[in-house]
């Protein structure tokens, strides 16, 4: 770890998107870099949808080593790749940028990937197990993208009645490809139905991001057994991990999730494995300092 200079050979990664003062990516990766002692640092830029292609354009020529995307970027870069995994296609929705040796940009999403890693550490395998989504938003997309090519045994899919429409082309686009089902309904009539039939509950909305909200009106509804997963890590413990804590079920929140994709996102750009438990472990100190 000593010599972790700044050179003239230093290799840079980054973030675009906007807001992204608030982000925890450059801690995780520049803290990878560090302890593989590699030369190579990662920094946030603010970029604007409008100004998406141009900063492309200049990163490339310049040869980044690659790229993170978050809001409001995810979708507005997907005509912009030269080509696209799997994973990114069907979610249409891409975090993550790898230039090959030619330049040629691939947009991944390590979104889903990183999801379905945090649940496994969390609640083990997928197997044979339930699973109910509320919300379809970038990240609802990516999980769901993903968790057709898990062992899962049944996935539900919870929106508001005003989006089952709005929504209906891309499911079904998903059902094609991979050949599962997914079982849609509303929170208005489908709620306690769905959350009856489920062995873990995911919410991928930002309900309970800022004011104390829940899309589960009453803690009742969760039944034992259930694993109950939010997307949301600020703050740590949301309205809903409140709910399942009283109920005294196992939970997690967003930060086991963010911190996987990372590690995806680092290992798909550098070809290392990303040293985990020593990043995480660092992670966890400087969340409990901040007191976030």
């Amino acid at each position: 770890m000593h010599n972790w200079e700044i050179d003239g050979k230093t290799r840079l990664y980054g973030l675009l998107g906007n807001p992204v003062s608030h982000s925890l990516s450059p801690f995780i990766h520049n803290e990878g870099f560090r302890r593989l002692s590699l030369n190579a640092r990662y920094l946030a830029f603010s970029v604007k949808e409008e100004d998406l292609e141009s900063t492309l354009s200049a990163l490339r020529k310049m040869g980044v080593g690659g790229l993170n995307l978050t809001m409001p970027l995810k979708e507005a870069v997907l005509p912009l790749c030269d080509s696209l995994s799997k994973e990114a296609r069907l979610s249409s929705s891409v975090n993550t940028l790898i230039f090959s040796e030619t330049g040629e940009m691939t947009g991944s999403s390590t979104d889903g990937i990183g999801f379905f890693r945090a649940l496994e550490d969390a609640n083990g395998s997928t197997q044979g197990k339930r699973l109910c989504l509320m919300g379809l938003g970038g990240a609802g997309k990516a999980i769901l993208s993903r968790a057709v090519y898990t062992e899962l045994s049944e996935i539900r899919l919870l929106q508001r009645a005003s989006s089952i429409e709005k929504n209906r082309a891309f499911i079904e686009k998903v059902e094609q490809e991979t050949g599962k089902s997914i079982f849609l309904g509303s929170y208005e009539e489908n709620l306690a139905e769905f959350l009856e039939e489920s062995d873990i509950l995911v919410n991928s909305t930002n309900v309970g991001m800022g004011e104390k909200l829940s899309l589960i009106p009453d803690e009742k509804l969760l039944h034992k057994g259930l694993f109950v997963a939010d997307c949301i890590y600020h703050p740590a413990e949301t309205k809903l991990l409140s709910q399942a804590k009283n109920k005294g079920l196992r939970y997690m929140n967003g930060l086991p999730m963010l911190f996987y994709q990372a590690a995806e996102s680092f290992r798909l750009w550098t070809g290392q494995a990303f040293p985990e438990e020593e990043v995480l472990e660092a992670l966890r100190g400087k969340i409990e300092k901040k007191g976030l």
